[in-house]
């Protein structure tokens, strides 16, 4: 095997910073309890990962940021029901 499947390819520090502003738009919706900006922002965020010009060490961390935050959110949902802001 070579050394490049061995160990994944990093972000460059320009993926790394787009990939938190990403977090950090996902986790104001969340701590907001609002859905819809949620749902906006993981779309913006699978559309980022699918671009077809997105380096794969990028596409795999922003799908990876995508699948965490849904565990997130199907926690949370369990919590918010009963509640105004829903």
């Amino acid at each position: 095997m070579s050394a490049s499947m061995d160990m994944p390819a990093a972000l460059t520090e320009a993926e790394a910073r787009c990939v938190q502003r990403y977090y950090d738009r996902l986790l104001a919706a969340l701590q907001a309890r609002d859905l819809l900006a949620l749902h906006d922002a993981q779309q913006v965020v699978l559309r980022a990962a699918y671009r077809s010009r997105a380096r794969p060490a990028l596409r795999r961390a922003l799908k990876e940021l995508t699948w965490r935050m849904a565990g997130y959110i199907a926690g949370k949902q369990l919590r918010w029901r009963g509640r105004e802001r829903i």
